[in-house]
């Protein structure tokens, strides 16, 4: 972990000892590029209905998540990691940070989310509402299409570039172990839609590792 000055826009190292009590340090993991991968996406899915004639919606238990694999080689604690989201013509943006200690082992998954982080569905390990929210105050749903960045102590260390988010499935990367630069090739990621019917949601593999590609 380490601290971070943010000073007139510039970041700068903090170094414990001798620092200005005017200046407030902002927590960073020490991760290089490549530490962290992402490794399945889920964004908006299709609504399902239930059966004729009453064709009701059913509320998506599972929601729209991030999965990140520690390749680091040690523990991680990601507070102050942030997320950085970019539509594929530029036009809309956002950015999520991680706003608490989260320790992730190394060799292990965790789900960031856009729930609440004091609502959390078991298969979430934290919560990024209500950063990335729509114009109504509600969580917004990831970019179909674009760039995902993660950053760290102001340093880019990851990205991947989804092509059309699936509707009815996860995008899965299930190259085991997972590796940053394999991850750039969209060729290598697929879709996976186990589990989903007309009433049911596909759920994916949140924290554990992805199923290999048809």
């Amino acid at each position: 972990m380490r601290r971070v000055l943010h000073i007139g826009g510039v970041a700068a190292l903090f170094v414990a000892g001798g620092c200005d009590r005017e200046l407030e340090p902002e927590l960073c993991p020490d991760v290089a590029e490549g530490g962290l991968v992402i490794t399945e996406i889920r964004g908006e899915q299709s609504v399902k209905r239930t059966p004729e004639p009453d064709e009701q919606p059913i509320p998506d238990p599972y929601g729209e998540w991030i999965e990140l694999y520690n390749a680091s080689g040690g523990p991680l604690d990601l507070y102050g990691l942030q997320l950085r989201f970019l539509e594929l013509d530029g036009s809309n943006e956002g950015t999520v940070i991680v706003r608490r200690s989260l320790t992730v082992a190394a060799g292990e998954r965790t789900v960031l989310s856009y729930f609440a982080d004091d609502a959390l569905p078991a298969h979430v390990d934290y919560g990024w509402f209500p950063d990335f929210k729509s114009s109504d105050g509600s969580a917004r749903s990831l970019f179909d299409t674009g760039v995902i960045d993660v950053h760290a102590c102001g340093a880019r260390i990851e990205r991947v570039r989804p092509d059309g988010l699936p509707s009815n499935a996860t995008w899965a990367f299930p190259v085991d172990p997972p590796d940053a630069a394999a991850n750039d090739d969209a060729l290598l990621w697929c879709d996976d839609g186990t589990g989903a019917t007309d009433t049911e949601y596909a759920q994916g593999t949140p924290g554990e590792s992805n199923r290999p590609c048809p």
